[in-house]
């Protein structure tokens, strides 16, 4: 096993601006790539569309000849070959398109390397690695619903074409977006096995699982939400326990570091941000009550504690803590109140 370094590389810092300035240049290409990638498969759908819709025409149009030849049984027997063949190349790039995701995420990270001078068992390497991964992620972030741009005489049907776009390409960027994601949380993996104790590499990588049940979360709440596409109903299944299983690795990070460092807020409050995303609000309430005790004059997060109670029924405390919010006369006492009955309301 390669041992971390705990001494930043002296070749790292030199070149680390023209490392920077270079990874944008590698990010943008490697965006062209996977829209090359795109547009192929659209240029197959386009193809096949096109055949299928011309040998129809030509069935419709030359009907009444057809009828009375031999040639009606071929015609057809060739449009239903070609939808038969279509359907067939369709199954067989849909199954290679992953691969072709996954082949394409070795070519960032071989060439991020490259542009790092990587060497194993660098920390500042496997963060820089982790960072360009994240990188390529964000500059890929809601392009699906924007991939298709229409004349400035028809923006008038922008609204729809969005819509065809993120129907059309939605999984295609989503998958790429959590392989990079999934690389970035195996690099931070690999220095914290080299280094366990370390708590800086614990918070690291605990941040790189919030980043990847960040993306599962936001594909979940797709069926809520006002978004030009929804998934079915079986994948935002699989998103929640995906984004579940991510938040709860996330928790197990943070609860490390608490046990290094029970007495840092930050710590806390992670963890109850986890909490409320996996709708836990006794464990929410327990950390927000521990960042009261090392900071009991946090007003916001007394806040936060406030609503918690008064959503789960605990009037009595809820109350206890608006007039503590009065009394120090904080902004948003008043809103506070408003929760009162909330519990009844959300149980209904």
């Amino acid at each position: 096993m390669a041992v971390v370094s705990a001494e930043p590389s002296t070749q790292f810092y030199s070149d680390r601006c023209t490392s920077y300035n270079t990874l944008g240049t590698i990010i943008d290409r490697f965006v062209q790539q996977f829209e090359e990638i795109i547009q192929s498969y659209v240029r197959f759908h386009l193809a096949a569309w096109t055949i299928l819709g011309l040998e129809l025409l030509a069935i419709i149009l030359f009907s009444t000849f057809l009828l009375h030849s031999a040639w009606l049984a071929g015609t057809v027997a060739l449009f239903f070959l070609t939808l038969f063949s279509y359907f067939m190349l369709r199954v067989y790039f849909q199954a290679q398109k992953p691969e072709q995701f996954l082949e394409l995420r070795e070519e960032y990270l071989a060439e991020c390397k490259k542009n790092l001078r990587f060497q194993e068992g660098i920390a500042e390497h496997h963060t820089a690695l982790a960072s360009a991964c994240g990188k390529l992620a964000s500059a890929l972030q809601g392009k699906e619903a924007t991939y298709y741009k229409p004349p400035a005489l028809f923006q008038f049907m922008n609204r729809w074409i969005e819509k065809f776009s993120a129907w059309w390409h939605w999984h295609d960027f989503h998958k790429l977006k959590e392989l990079l994601l999934m690389a970035s949380v195996e690099e931070h993996i690999k220095l914290v096995r080299c280094s366990p104790t370390s708590l800086e590499l614990h918070a690291a990588l605990a941040n790189a699982y919030v980043m990847l049940s960040a993306l599962y979360l936001s594909a979940a709440k797709l069926e809520s939400e006002n978004r030009p596409y929804t998934p079915s109903s079986g994948f935002i299944e699989l998103m929640r326990n995906r984004f579940r299983k991510a938040a709860e690795r996330a928790i197990e990070e943070f609860k490390i570091l608490n046990e290094y460092a029970p007495q840092d807020p930050w710590v806390h409050s992670q963890l109850a941000y986890s909490y409320r995303d996996l709708q836990m609000p006794q464990e929410e309430i327990k950390e927000y009550e521990t960042i009261m005790q090392l900071r009991p004059d946090d007003k916001d997060t007394f806040y936060k504690l406030g609503v918690l109670y008064f959503e789960q029924g605990l009037n009595a405390k809820g109350l206890a803590v608006y007039e503590g919010l009065k009394k120090a006369h904080y902004q948003k006492a008043d809103q506070l109140i408003h929760y009162y009955g909330a519990y009844k309301e959300l149980d209904s």
